[in-house]
This record gives C-alpha cells, structure tokens and sequence, in this order.
C-alpha cells in the first residue's frame, strides 16, 4: 500500500501536459458500431509512433475502440496512472515494470511494442567543453534519465562498466526529457540519457552539446523498449478489452512497416518536431510479442546490480491473453 500511494503522489507532480486524443478526431464513428473507449497514459517516444498511424488510418476504429490518451513524462507518473484506474494502459520500459513488479506493484505488460535501437534513438549528451570523452569518464558523475532503475538507467551504467568503470559510481537522477537539456546546459548535470524525438531536438537547440554514442551498443544483448503495461484489477476487469487492443497494434505495427513515410509524417503531430527534424531520427524496430529469452539477459543484469533481489517469472510480467 505504501509504495502504490507513493506511486499515485508522484503522478500529481510528473504530468507536465495533458491532452486528450480520440480516434475520433480522424474517423467519425458510424451509427452501426459503439466504440469501446480505451484511455491510455503515454510517454510521447518514438516507440508508439504506429499507435497514432493507426489513429489516421482508422485502424484502431475498424477494430471499435477509441483512444482517450494523455501524456505523461516519467515513468513514475505512468504507472501511478494505472495503478490510481485513472487509465487502462500505461506505456513504460520492460526494465522499468519488472523491476516494479519485484517490488510488489500489482502490474501485467500487456503489449510489447519495439526493441531498442542500438544506434541513434538514445544517447548519452554531454557539454562540448566538458571532460567526459567515454561513458567510463562517467564514473561518479551525475546523469539525468527518465526512469531510475529504468531501461535507459540500465544502459547507461552498463556501457560505464563495459569500458572498465563502476557502474553503481553513477550518481543517477530522475527527469523529465523536456527538462534533461536545460538542466545541462546550466551546469547542473554532468550528462543527459535522452531518447528520440527529444534527443534530435535536443541535439538541433544546443550547438554546445556533443553525444558520447547510443549506450545500449555496449550492452551486449537486444533489450526490449517500449510496453503497454495495466494493473491486475483493470486487467481482470478488461481482459477483452485488451485483446482487442493487441489484434489492433498487429495491425498498426504492420501498416508502419508498409508505410514508413506515412509514419514519420504523423510524427510531428503528437511530439511537436518539424518535419525536416523528423528527418534526422532513428525509428525502432516494432514488435507485436516476444518470448521469455527478451527478457532473461535484463532480468538477470538488474538482480545482478541489486535492483531486484529475485527476477519475476516471465509469466507473472508478460499477460498470455487468456
């Protein structure tokens, strides 16, 4: 009960915008079919651009839901959205959810959706004029990252340790992306882990920052990304509900693949880049599922940093859909 009030706390203070998007506003329902209205915490990444072609392409109207979605830009704000049942999904890392399950928060990963890119996507930016020239210059520094004992953590202190440095040195501070480069441009980080679309952005904005390389190319193993996770209770309560959704993002994953000039123009719609900044990003590779071995080297790494003092089964994080 603590650590879900602790939860619901922080999502007063991490919403930093709020909107809401309906497929709707691209397919009018028909008079034939009630739509199923699905409300959805996201962090907007690139990791769910096909959610929003499906959106312009009526796709997730063809399957008679309409998304209700409201940002949401840290990892604790998402999950305190669906454990307070003020959404039904929330999107978040696999790192971030396992490592909240292990510690006793009642969540289910739903709906796997990209791995990670180990080129471009995320990097680790510091400040032209400052020392740091490898991620092992990063030992006792403080480093700003979404989550902590998150992903983009994870990725970070890994590629620290892979050149000969003390990966539990890293002075990790939780952040909001919108906030990691201005917090680095003043002097008060020495580093920002940042993920596309604000990576690029960031990168554009501040001719004084330089990028030490994406970290998850020393990580020795393909980690998955970006997931829709719910709590039990709504899980139980929605169980078609959620079916439903995942038959949709098949098909949303399958039209990215077939249009891939479509889905970087709608981009901009839902992060606010210009379309020549759409241009210089990295898109992940999607996915519609994964087995036990996703998640097994990740797993395996946090209970080996002490993050987690046993790793969840693969069956209690990933729901089997029935």
């Amino acid at each position: 009960m603590v650590l879900r009030r602790r939860f619901a706390i922080a999502a007063l203070s991490a919403v930093v915008v709020a909107v809401a998007v309906t497929s709707a506003a691209t397919a009018r329902p028909t008079a034939t079919k009630q739509l199923k209205e699905l409300k959805i915490a996201l962090f907007p990444s690139l990791d769910y651009a096909p959610l929003f072609l499906g959106l312009k392409l009526g796709i997730w109207k063809k399957h008679g839901l309409d998304l209700k979605i409201t940002y949401v830009y840290t990892g604790a704000g998402l999950f305190a959205a669906i454990t307070s049942g003020q959404t039904d999904l929330a999107t978040n890392s696999p790192t971030a959810g396992s490592n909240a399950i292990a510690q006793g928060l009642p969540l289910k990963l739903v709906q796997p959706a990209a791995n990670q890119a180990i080129k471009g996507n995320t990097e680790v930016l510091v400040k032209k004029d400052s020392p740091y020239q490898t991620f092992k210059d990063l030992e006792g520094k403080t480093v700003a990252t979404i989550n902590l004992q998150g992903l983009f953590h994870l990725g970070l202190i890994s590629a620290v340790e892979a050149e000969g440095g003390d990966p539990l040195s890293v002075k990790a501070l939780a952040m909001s992306p919108n906030d990691e480069p201005l917090a680095l441009a003043a002097g008060r980080l020495d580093a920002i882990v940042i993920q596309d679309p604000f990576l690029t952005v960031a990168k554009l904005q501040n001719a004084g920052f330089r990028s030490l390389g994406n970290p998850f190319g020393k990580l020795g193993y393909r980690a998955p990304v970006g997931a829709f996770w719910t709590s039990l209770s709504t899980l139980e309560d929605k169980a078609e509900l959620f079916r439903t959704f995942r038959a949709a993002w098949k098909d949303c994953v399958a039209a990215a693949a077939k249009f891939p000039k479509l889905l970087r123009q709608v981009i901009p719609k839902y992060t606010g880049m210009s379309p020549k900044a759409v241009e210089l990003i990295t898109i992940p590779d999607y996915i519609t599922k994964f087995g036990p071995g996703s998640l097994g080297p990740m797993l395996k790494q946090m209970t080996k940093l002490g993050w987690i003092k046993s790793a969840p089964a693969f069956e209690q994080i990933y729901w089997n859909g029935k």
